[in-house]
C-alpha cells in the first residue's frame, strides 16, 4: 500500500520518509496522539487515522508521505467528497494545531436552480422574468433595474404580462404590496399549477389610478384559493382601454393578525444553580423579558430526577407567573446506536417524574439539542447520520410517551427533505439555531421551517444567540500546479479518504496528479468574527429586532413557537 504514494506528484528527493499515514481500527490503535482523526468504515467499524513516524503498524493500512512533510492536522473526508479547485477550512488553532471546526467544497458546476420560497420585503421585479400575452398584440413590456413599465393599446381580448420567478409561496398569510403610478384599470392576479393549466387566474385586486410610485404601497391579500406550493406567476392584466402603468417594486409582506396574542418567548438555562438556588431571581428576570418558556437542565441520579422536591416547587412558582417550564438534555453522542437505552431510561424518568406529581409540578415537556455534526467522525465514512437521528427520535417518542418532545436542528438542514418529514410523526416541535444577526438572513433561514410547521401542523421556534462566540480562521486553499508547494494533501485509501494539512509547504514535482490523491496550496487566511452570528456585543440590538420579527412570524399561524434566545439570561 505504501508503494501507492510513490505516484504522488511530491518530489521524493530522500531514500527514506519522516512520516507515515495509518488508518487502523481504532480497538487495535496506539493511544489517542495528535495528529489523529476519527472515521467510520463501510460497515460503519470505527476506524483511526494517525501520523507518525513508523512505516508500518499491525493490522493497518500505511502510506508513505513526503519527504520533510510534517503534519498539523488530519481531516476526514465523506468517501464521496470531491473537492474541486478549492478547499475552505474553518477553525481554531488550539494546542499549537489548527482545529478543523467546519469545511466547505465550493462547487463550480452549473446545474437547474431549485425553487426557493419567495422573499419577503425584497422587489421581487429584480429577479423576474416579464413575457407579453395577449392574441391582439396590444401589450409593450419593459423590465429593467427592478422597474416594469408596461403600455395597453385598447382592445377586447385578454392581454397582459405574466411575472414568473424561480420561487413558490410561502404557506402564510401574504399581500402583496405594490408601489407603482398610472395603472387606471389594471387587474393584479395570481395562479398556481392548476389555474395556468386551466389558462385561469385568481383575482387580487384592481389598481386604483395614481399619481406616484412615492406614496404608501398598495396592497393586496393573496387569495386563500392559491396554492402557493405550486405558485407559477402573478399577472397584469390590461384593462379595455389605452392604458400604461410603471411598477417601481412589488414586494411580498406578511399579513399578520393585528390582536393576536404574541408567542412564547423562550430562553436555555443551563446551569441547574440557576432555577434551584435563585429561582425567585430567575423567574423575576423572564417576566422582565417577555420569557414565557424556560428549558432547564434538570440533574439525575440513578436514572431518576435526583431533587424532585425542588423541582416540583420551581416549576408550581413558575406556573403562577404565567411561566412554562420544559426540560433540556443535549449531547452528540445520544445519536449513537450505544446510547439509544440510556436515552430510553432518560425520557422515562422524565415522564416518571411528571406521573409522580400534582399537574401544576409537571414539565411541560422535554426538549434535546443534539448535534450529531459535532461529533468528530461526523460526515465521514460511509454511516447515514439522518437515519441514526431518526432512530433516536424514535427512541425519545416511544419512551417520552405523552409528553410534548421537541428537538433543536440548524438551520441549515432546512434541505433535508426527507429527515424533516420524517421527524413530523415523532415530535411536537423543533426550535431552529437560526444563529444570524440580518434581519434578512434570519427571516430567510427560518421560512422553510415554518413551512414545515404548517405543512405538518407542528410548532416551530426560531432560535437567536446571544452568546459570546470566539473568532474563527478561514483557510482557504487551491489546486496546486506543477511545480508549486503544497500544504494540504487529500488522501486515499481502499476507499477511505483524508484531509492532511502539513506544518511546511513542501515541494512538489512534475508528474500528473494521480487519481487517489490531491494536492493544494495555501492561498489565503483570514479571521471571521462573532458578528454575522451573535448578539453578543449588542444585546439591545436584539431586543429592538424581536417585536417584528415575531409580528412577521406570525403569520405562519399555529405553526410559529416563538423566539427563542440562547446565552441571553
Amino acid at each position: 500500500m505504501r508503494g501507492l504514494l510513490l505516484t504522488l506528484l511530491l518530489a521524493m528527493t530522500a531514500p527514506a520518509h519522516a512520516a507515515w499515514l495509518h488508518l487502523c481500527p481504532q480497538a487495535g490503535a496506539p493511544a489517542p496522539q495528535q495528529p489523529y482523526a476519527d472515521t467510520a468504515g463501510a460497515d460503519g467499524a470505527p476506524l483511526r487515522w494517525f501520523a507518525d513516524s513508523q512505516a508500518e503498524r499491525p493490522g493497518c493500512r500505511s502510506l508513505a508521505l513526503p519527504a520533510g512533510a510534517r503534519v498539523e492536522t488530519l481531516f476526514p473526508l465523506a468517501p464521496a467528497e470531491e473537492p474541486e479547485r478549492t478547499i475552505l477550512l474553518h477553525g481554531r488553532v488550539r494546542e499549537g494545531r489548527f482545529a478543523v471546526s467546519e469545511h466547505v467544497l465550493p462547487s463550480t458546476r452549473q446545474g437547474t436552480p431549485k425553487p426557493g420560497p419567495m422573499p419577503l420585503r425584497e422587489n421581487l421585479l429584480e429577479r423576474m422574468q416579464a413575457r407579453a400575452f395577449g392574441v391582439e398584440e396590444r401589450v409593450r413590456v419593459r423590465l429593467e433595474g427592478g422597474r416594469l413599465t408596461v403600455g395597453c393599446g385598447a382592445g377586447t381580448r385578454p392581454a397582459g404580462v405574466l411575472l414568473s420567478g424561480p420561487w413558490f409561496l410561502p404557506r402564510a398569510r401574504l399581500r402583496l404590496a405594490a408601489s407603482y403610478s398610472g395603472g387606471a384599470g389594471f387587474t393584479l392576479q395570481a395562479a398556481d399549477a392548476a389555474q395556468t393549466e386551466r389558462e385561469t387566474a385568481l383575482t387580487l385586486g384592481q389598481l386604483p389610478a395614481r399619481m406616484s410610485a412615492s406614496t404608501e404601497p398598495f396592497m393586496f391579500a393573496l387569495p386563500k384559493a392559491l396554492d402557493p406550493a405550486s405558485w407559477r406567476h402573478f399577472v397584469l392584466q390590461c384593462p379595455a382601454q389605452a392604458a400604461s402603468v410603471t411598477i417601481a417594486s412589488l414586494a411580498l409582506e406578511p399579513d399578520p393578525v393585528a390582536d393576536r396574542k404574541p408567542a412564547a418567548r423562550s430562553t436555555w438555562v443551563w446551569k441547574a444553580a440557576d432555577w434551584r438556588e435563585h429561582g425567585p431571581r430567575l423567574l423575576d428576570w423572564a417576566a422582565a423579558h417577555e420569557v414565557r418558556d424556560l428549558f432547564i437542565t434538570v440533574p439525575f441520579k440513578n436514572d431518576a430526577v435526583r431533587e424532585p422536591a425542588a423541582l416540583a416547587a420551581f416549576i408550581r412558582a413558575a406556573g403562577k407567573r404565567g411561566i412554562r417550564v420544559l426540560s433540556v438534555d443535549g449531547d452528540p453522542h445520544m445519536v449513537l446506536p450505544e446510547q439509544q437505552p440510556a436515552l430510553a431510561r432518560l425520557a422515562h424518568a422524565y415522564a416518571a417524574y411528571n406521573a409522580s406529581v400534582e399537574p401544576a409540578a409537571r414539565l411541560g415537556g422535554l426538549q434535546f439539542d443534539v448535534e450529531p455534526y459535532l461529533l468528530p467522525e461526523y460526515g465521514s465514512g460511509r454511516i447515514d447520520w439522518d437515519a441514526r437521528y431518526l432512530a433516536m427520535a424514535r427512541t425519545l417518542r416511544t419512551a417520552a410517551g405523552s409528553l410534548r418532545l421537541e428537538l433543536v436542528v440548524p438551520f441549515w438542514w432546512d434541505a433535508r427533505t426527507a429527515l424533516l418529514d420524517g421527524l413530523a410523526p415523532l415530535v411536537d416541535a423543533l426550535a431552529v439555531m437560526d444563529y444570524r444577526t440580518d434581519p434578512a438572513q434570519v427571516t430567510a433561514f427560518a421560512l422553510p421551517f415554518l413551512d414545515w410547521g404548517v405543512r405538518h401542523r407542528k410548532q416551530v421556534r426560531i432560535a437567536l444567540e446571544a452568546g459570546e462566540i470566539a473568532p474563527e480562521t478561514q483557510r482557504r486553499y487551491v489546486r496546486a500546479e506543477a511545480g508549486e508547494a503544497a500544504q494540504l494533501l487529500r488522501l486515499k485509501l481502499d476507499g477511505e479518504q483524508v484531509l492532511v494539512l502539513l506544518r511546511e509547504p513542501v515541494p512538489t514535482g512534475p508528474q500528473a496528479e494521480p487519481a487517489h490523491a490531491g494536492v493544494f496550496r495555501l492561498q489565503s487566511s483570514r479571521e471571521i468574527d462573532g458578528s454575522a452570528t451573535t448578539f453578543h456585543k449588542d444585546k439591545p440590538a436584539l431586543l429592538r429586532l424581536l417585536p417584528g420579527l415575531e409580528s412577521d412570524f406570525s403569520a405562519w399561524d399555529e405553526a410559529f413557537g416563538g423566539i427563542a434566545l440562547h446565552e441571553f439570561h
